[in-house]
C-alpha cells in the first residue's frame, strides 16, 4: 500500500525535475510554466525566500565593468539539482580545454545533466552539449547535442557559417544567423564577459531550435548566496526571450553569479508548477 501511494505522488515529479535538468544543459534556462506563487522551503544549504526577493537593487542605475578574463580552460562547476529538499540528479559547467576549430582558437564550452540513481530507474536523463567558442570574438562556432531522457534519444550538430551567415544543422537543412552568434550554451558565458547595468539589461543575438532572436538577460540586483561550495557576494540576473525557442518565456529562472573577476554561478532556482527548483554549487575549480 505504502509503495503504490509512492509512486503514485512522485513519479509525475520527474518530468517537472529532468525538464529543469534538461534546461541546464541548454544553457540554463527553464522551460517549466510559472505556477503557484507559494514559498517552498529550500535546504538549509541555500538561503530562504522567494524568487529573487533578496535581490537588493541600486537607487540609481549601476554599471559593474566587465572582468578582464573571466573564464579559463580547466574550470569545472559540479551542481546539484534539487526539487524542494528532494536531490534530483547533478549538472556539470566545464571548459575542458582550448583548442583549435579550422584555424580559430576556440573554448570548449561543454554542460552535462544527469540524474540520480533513484530516479535513474524510471526515468533516465544523460544530457550532454559542448559549443565551440571562438576565443578571441566570443561567439559560436559548433553546437553539438547528446540526449538520453528515457527511452527518448537523440543528437544534433550545427554549424555556424559566417560567410554564408547560415546555421547548417545536420539533416541538411540551413537557417540564417546574424553575425558573431550566441548558441544556447555560449549564450551564458557570453553574459559573464559583458558590463552588467543593475537594474538594466543587456541584449544580444541567439540562435537555437533553428531560430535566431534577441536574447535579453536582465540585471536585477546584489545579494549574498550560501551553498556547499562556500559564500559569495553575487549579482543576480534573470534571461528573457520574447517567444519561442528552448528558452521559453512561461516562467522565471534567476541565476546568482558572483561579483568578482569570475562570475561563477553558484545558484540557479526556478519556480514550477508546484514549489521550486534549485541548482546549487557543489564544487568549483576554476582553472589556470
Amino acid at each position: 500500500m505504502t509503495h503504490c501511494k509512492s509512486r503514485t505522488l512522485i513519479r509525475p515529479r520527474p518530468s517537472w525535475i529532468l525538464q529543469f535538468l534538461l534546461s541546464l544543459a541548454l544553457a540554463g534556462v527553464v522551460s517549466a510554466d510559472a505556477g503557484d506563487s507559494s514559498s517552498d522551503a529550500l535546504p538549509d544549504t541555500v538561503e530562504q525566500g522567494e524568487l529573487g526577493s533578496g535581490v537588493v537593487r541600486p537607487a540609481t542605475l549601476e554599471v559593474v565593468p566587465a572582468p578582464a578574463n573571466p573564464v579559463r580552460a580547466g574550470e569545472s562547476l559540479h551542481f546539484s539539482v534539487q526539487y524542494g529538499v528532494i536531490h534530483a540528479g547533478s549538472a556539470y559547467l566545464e571548459v575542458p580545454e582550448v583548442r583549435d576549430w579550422n584555424g580559430h582558437s576556440v573554448f570548449s564550452l561543454v554542460a552535462r545533466a544527469e540524474s540520480n540513481s533513484f530516479f535513474s530507474h524510471f526515468y533516465r536523463v544523460r544530457n550532454r552539449i559542448e559549443s565551440y567558442w571562438d576565443k578571441a570574438g566570443l561567439y559560436s562556432w559548433r553546437y553539438t547535442e547528446s540526449r538520453r531522457e528515457g527511452k527518448f534519444k537523440a543528437r544534433s550538430i550545427v554549424n555556424f557559417d559566417y560567410s554564408l551567415h547560415q546555421a547548417h544543422y545536420d539533416d541538411g537543412k540551413t537557417y540564417p544567423i546574424p553575425p558573431q552568434v550566441q548558441d544556447a550554451l555560449s549564450a551564458f558565458y557570453y553574459t559573464r564577459f559583458q558590463p552588467l547595468p543593475i537594474g538594466g539589461s543587456i541584449v544580444f543575438d541567439y540562435h537555437a531550435s533553428r531560430k535566431s532572436q534577441p536574447l535579453e538577460v536582465k540585471i536585477l540586483g546584489r545579494e549574498h548566496v550560501r551553498t556547499p561550495a562556500g559564500e559569495f557576494n553575487c549579482i543576480a540576473i534573470e534571461p528573457i526571450l520574447k517567444a519561442g525557442g528552448i528558452f521559453k518565456n512561461k516562467g522565471r529562472l534567476v541565476i546568482w553569479i558572483t561579483d568578482d573577476d569570475r562570475r561563477i554561478p553558484v545558484l540557479m532556482r526556478s519556480k514550477v508548477m508546484i514549489g521550486s527548483i534549485s541548482v546549487v554549487l557543489q564544487e568549483a575549480k576554476t582553472g589556470a
